[in-house]
């Protein structure tokens, strides 16, 4: 099976370096980037082919649409003069959906879209998936065995896709963003830029790590630092008052918000 990447930034990246890690061969792999300069990087790096000629890709059984959404337009054109005729398309492209892209190749087309996170550069990533309307269970099979290579993976109707890119695939920058929160509180409250940073950011790795590694669902090991009448529990007590969990469930409204926005553009 030859595989194609149109666009390879970071989770292209990922990707590759998974495949490869997995045992695919580099013979099989293929990076399509913008420019002459990069495509000879992407081959430096990961001693693959590559090229910034899109017609390349003929030959490829599955092709890695990495492009921005902004980009599509322009790029799937050129794809589909190039990609053989039973090619598999798995869209990386946030917000847009596989009934515009089967349009473009007059509904000719199978493609899959999927949702993976930044985790995938440490194969810790978790990528949702969904077909089209001319995808097989048997294409879907197929994306599934090339994303576990990354890390995790869910399947889900396309509707619920962009809740998928807003509770997982915006995830990491959710808990980046809190452990910036938490640090920086602690420096307000006294501790020093390193010693907040030391705490807090093992904080967070040490209780994923608890949590991989627990039998447990997450409420139950968070009851278990909650003593009553305890500190955590005043601070969870306070969290709750100024509704954080229905902040959180805002923030996910926006992100599904903007990815309809884009889907209509």
């Amino acid at each position: 099976m030859k595989i194609g990447f149109v666009g390879a930034g970071n989770m292209g990246q990922a990707i590759l370096k998974g495949l490869i890690t997995s045992g695919f061969s580099k013979d099989d792999l293929l990076a399509v980037t913008k420019t002459l300069e990069s495509s000879k990087k992407i081959s430096q790096e990961f001693k693959v082919n590559a090229s910034n000629d899109i017609k390349t890709i003929k030959d490829c059984d599955v092709v890695f649409l990495g492009v921005k959404p902004q980009n599509i337009g322009e790029v799937l054109p050129e794809i589909k003069i190039s990609l053989k005729n039973d090619a598999l398309l798995i869209s990386l492209a946030v917000g847009i959906k596989t009934e515009s892209i089967e349009k473009i190749f007059d509904n000719k087309v199978k493609v899959i879209r999927a949702m993976p996170n930044t985790p995938a550069l440490v194969g810790k990533g978790v990528t949702g998936l969904a077909k089209g309307a001319n995808a097989t269970e048997n294409d879907l099979e197929v994306a599934q065995k090339l994303f576990f290579s990354i890390g995790k993976v869910v399947v889900v109707d396309e509707n619920l896709i962009d809740v998928v890119a807003a509770a997982s695939g915006s995830g990491p920058a959710y808990y980046f963003y809190v452990t910036e929160a938490i640090t920086q509180a602690a420096i307000e409250l006294g501790l020093s830029k390193d010693v907040a940073q030391v705490l807090v950011n093992n904080t967070f790795i040490g209780s994923a790590h608890l949590f991989e590694n627990s039998n447990e669902d997450v409420s139950d090991l968070r009851k278990k630092v909650t003593s009553p009448k305890g500190t955590t529990l005043a601070a969870l007590e306070n969290l709750d008052q100024n509704n954080f969990k229905e902040i959180w469930k805002d923030a996910l409204t926006a992100a599904i918000k903007r990815a309809k926005e884009i889907s209509n553009s």
